[in-house]
């Protein structure tokens, strides 16, 4: 038989459990719960930031590609005319109009084949530049892709999937029983 002390300590141990193992429990769970929450915000978060990224590098490369089609435009021009004149030079003129012609095709600020150069030169760096952003596009899909993986990682929950699947299996056997039943 145990002492009125011994039951009076029992009791206020059992009680000091009761309420305060309830409180634990909820706090940890609250604790958890929140960590998952920060988890799923701060994916959420990337997944936007790598959006915002590929949309900036998908608008740079557009600008980058209408640079290059004004630089290749000017480019054919430059060459048509550069052609234009070198036949027109050569073809047999009186003097007085051929030595006229030559002085307009010397008077150009910049000489031909210099801006020529110039141009295939941008071109060249715009197709370089153009295949930068179509790498940095695809590490950022990939990234992100991997961020919307990790996402749905932490969005599942075991029991919510059990609930869905063993409804659809109960539907299944209803099915099974029903074609046992008609093939009878």
């Amino acid at each position: 038989m145990r002492t009125r002390k011994e039951q009076d300590v029992d009791d206020a141990a059992r009680r000091f459990v009761e309420n305060h193992t309830g409180d634990w429990y909820e706090k940890d769970r609250d604790k958890k719960r929140l960590a998952h929450r920060r988890a799923f915000l701060r994916i959420e978060s990337e997944i936007a930031v790598h959006s915002r990224k590929i949309r900036e590098i998908k608008l740079r490369s557009l600008e980058e590609k209408k640079k290059m089609d004004e630089a290749v435009g000017e480019l054919i021009n430059l060459h048509r005319i550069r052609r234009r004149a070198s036949v027109a030079l050569n073809v047999w003129q009186p003097e007085m109009i051929r030595s006229r012609q030559r002085e307009m095709v010397q008077q150009t600020n910049v000489p031909v084949h210099v801006r020529i150069n110039a141009l295939e030169m941008e071109v060249s760096f715009c197709k370089q530049q153009i295949a930068a952003f179509e790498r940095a596009i695809q590490f950022r899909e990939k990234r992100r892709r991997a961020a919307e993986e990790e996402l749905d990682s932490v969005k599942y929950h075991p029991l919510q999937d059990l609930r869905n699947t063993s409804g659809h299996s109960s539907g299944c056997r209803v099915r099974s029983k029903r074609l046992k039943g008609t093939s009878d």
